[in-house]
């Protein structure tokens, strides 16, 4: 039984790697414990920016209409009072008009029947375990063979992180020849990227799979949260901070004598 099996594991993702890295003890919390992790203004701005996006692009909706709607599904969220819930909640228009100008030119989008994102996936294969690897499409355009990811920021990178170049490649290697640009869009402009080398960045995931799956084989649950390294101020704790403490309590009270 290889460490994935061991473990339940049935599948792996972009999003689960990524965390994986980034901080390992949030990981273990969600993926071995369940603790599905805490949201944020920043995260809910962001989906209802997309789903906004993708109401007025397939003409389900004029703009005006889709942005008071995720303004409203954004308030029913929140209590305010907090100034970041107020700043993102004043993001999603400007974003939004940003994200269609952009996207307008290539058209409606392809969806599967189901109304969904394009799935897709691939079959990770290591020494002797296996796993399946799956992501989500936000955007396809068949007739211009590109694929968009939609990323909205508080701030222009000046390059892709190596997160979203994994993300990148990794859509590229599921869908043949078709392009993959992401789409970042900030309250005052948006700009196409496409950064990272596809082959080598594919060779990366499979390098931090390899070694995600030697470590759930060293034990069960229990032993890998007290081996795991804990960052608490990692921003994947971010509103979860009361699981990070009942998870990992006993060693951040360590106490070092002299």
């Amino acid at each position: 039984m290889n460490g994935f099996e061991k473990h339940g594991l049935t599948h792996s993702s972009i999003s689960q790697l990524n965390k994986w890295i980034g901080c390992p003890s949030a990981w273990v919390s969600h993926y071995l414990y369940g603790n599905r992790g805490g949201s944020s203004p920043a995260m809910w701005r962001g989906i209802f920016i997309e789903q906004a996006v993708a109401d007025t692009i397939t003409k389900k909706m004029l703009m005006d209409e889709a942005i008071k709607k995720a303004e409203e599904d954004y308030d029913a969220k929140f209590d305010f009072g907090d100034d970041r819930i107020e700043k993102e909640r004043s993001n999603i228009q400007p974003m939004t008009e940003l994200a269609v100008e952009a996207l307008e030119p290539y058209g409606v989008p392809d969806f599967p029947e189901d109304g969904n994102q394009h799935r897709v996936s691939l079959t990770a294969k290591g020494k002797d375990w296996s796993i399946e690897f799956m992501g989500f499409i936000d955007f396809k355009f068949p007739e211009h063979g590109l694929i968009v990811d939609l990323k909205t920021t508080g701030r222009m990178p000046g390059t892709m992180s190596i997160g979203h170049q994994r993300q990148r490649a990794f859509y590229a290697k599921t869908n043949g020849n078709m392009a993959v640009k992401f789409l970042y869009v900030t309250p005052k402009k948006a700009e196409y990227k496409e950064d990272g080398d596809v082959k080598e960045l594919m060779a990366d995931i499979k390098a931090h799979l390899t070694r995600q799956e030697a470590f759930l084989r060293m034990g069960g649950k229990d032993t890998l949260r007290d081996i795991v390294p804990v960052d608490p101020d990692s921003f994947y704790w971010n509103g979860d901070e009361a699981k990070r403490l009942e998870l990992f309590d006993n060693i951040e009270q360590l106490v070092y004598n002299d």
